[in-house]
């Protein structure tokens, strides 16, 4: 059998080929995982903004209107933790799916929230009720703006958040409601300004969205 018009690949054009093909994949593979992580973070973004809200429709029902609840002031005896485990408790614990619950770690003075699918969102007593939510759970990098966005639970004494008048918002300040530009600028400033700006954006990380998940 005369073999000398095969048409058969040579080892050396093979080595070139899969080599040509691990530069490209080396090249594509940061975009496509960058990608999927933003196409993830959105998706929790989105159940837990929706969680929230369904579960404040609920509880309003039976407690009125959210902006008049009681915020344990941080100046009372009932203070750090214990204000947010009790408010937690109170208005929201029932409507709410989740698999366990931890108070502070070390001396963060927060009550943390554990989800049925690994991510979790921390109380703060601030001026308003701080919500910190991971959508990775106690995985890195832990930093607002990449993993962990934040969330208000305001009352309606307090002014320049959530319009001022209180309830349920992303954080953003009453000045920069309308204006994406003006909440990009403050996601670049500040990471705990992001969930404003993704608000806006429908969730969705924009090419122009300042960090890296």
């Amino acid at each position: 059998m005369n073999l000398k018009n095969s048409d058969a690949f040579t080892l050396a054009e093979v080595l070139i080929t899969l080599g040509i093909i691990g530069v490209v994949a080396a090249l594509t593979m940061p975009s496509l995982i960058q990608s999927y992580k933003k196409q993830e973070a959105t998706a929790r973004l989105k159940k837990f903004s929706s969680m929230m809200q369904q579960a404040i429709i609920m509880s309003e029902m039976d407690n009125g209107e959210m902006s008049d609840w009681i915020y344990t002031e941080k100046s009372d005896t009932i203070t750090g933790t214990m204000a947010t485990k009790e408010f937690f408790m109170t208005y929201l614990a029932k409507y709410i799916k989740y698999t366990t619950v931890q108070e502070s770690k070390t001396s963060d003075n927060r009550f943390y929230v554990y989800m049925l699918d690994g991510s979790y969102f921390s109380l703060y007593r601030g001026d308003c009720i701080d919500f910190f939510f991971d959508i990775n759970g106690d995985k890195a990098p832990n930093e607002e703006g990449r993993d962990i966005f934040r969330f208000l639970a305001c009352p309606s004494t307090v002014p320049g958040l959530c319009n001022g008048k209180g309830g349920w918002c992303s954080y953003y300040s009453k000045s920069t409601k309308s204006s994406r530009e003006a909440r990009l600028t403050n996601c670049k400033n500040k990471g705990m300004y992001c969930s404003g700006l993704l608000e806006y954006d429908n969730w969705e990380f924009k090419s122009d969205y300042p960090y890296r998940l």
